[in-house]
């Protein structure tokens, strides 16, 4: 996860830079540090206030289609077991940040490689994916705008979410 607050005009770009190359070293990192350090920055991350978490989670957004498809796989699929393993309200909680940074910044979405990422959720194992893809539909379902979130997702995608 990253960590940093959002600004305006050319500091956001700079932000964006920086989320971006936090990313790209996270993710070339071997297995063996890259996911103590996930657990670490994902654990720190929910102690944040929640503004912080926001703000995080824009960064994280708006940098991860800066990122080559095959390192941000790499990076998202450590992120997504250890997530995993973390408990349902916190996976909630982070879920539906990612919703509402959805709504704020659409675009986001429209730049990832949703054939990638959906690949790459699908390469986890039975039971983190069922972890997670429960702990999505918890959140989609109760939340407010859901029909944006679900519009802006490809077929594929929810397919393999079970939507």
């Amino acid at each position: 996860m990253l960590s940093g607050g959002a600004g305006g005009g050319g500091q956001q770009q700079d932000l964006n830079g920086a989320a971006g190359n936090i990313i790209q070293i996270l993710a070339n990192l071997p297995e063996f540090l890259r996911k103590p350090m996930l657990q670490k920055r994902l654990s720190e991350f929910f102690d944040m206030a929640e503004k912080e978490r926001q703000e995080t989670i824009a960064l994280a957004l708006a940098a991860a289609p800066t990122i080559e498809p095959q390192k941000l796989s790499v990076l998202v699929k450590t992120w997504l077991e250890v997530l995993a393993g973390f408990d349902a309200e916190k996976r909630t909680a982070i879920f539906s940040i990612y919703c509402s940074q959805i709504i704020k910044q659409p675009e986001s979405l429209q730049r990832l490689n949703f054939q990638s990422l959906t690949d790459t959720f699908q390469s986890l194992g039975d039971r983190e994916r069922e972890i997670l893809a429960d702990s999505f539909k918890e959140v989609l379902f109760a939340f407010p705008r859901r029909e944006k979130i679900l519009a802006a997702i490809p077929d594929y995608s929810r397919k393999a979410l079970g939507l």
